[in-house]
């Protein structure tokens, strides 16, 4: 979280307070599952999915390139 203005440790010794985690997880959540829904609408668009499909159809399909 990066607003936490709280020594939370590293990844090998962390040190959460499940209090002050627990406030933090309820300001962040509508901003965190907003940005999530906007990684998996992007993801699952699916005219980009079509256009690449195109692509690969128009080329033979021969062999697989980037999605974009």
């Amino acid at each position: 979280m990066y607003t936490a203005n709280y020594d939370w440790g590293t990844s090998e010794k962390p040190r959460f307070e499940q209090e002050q985690l627990q406030k933090m997880k309820q300001s962040c959540q509508p901003h965190c599952f907003s940005t999530l829904n906007h990684i998996v609408g992007y993801c699952y668009n699916d005219a980009r999915v079509i256009r690449w499909l195109f692509k690969q159809a128009l080329r033979g399909f021969q062999g697989v390139t980037n999605f974009e």
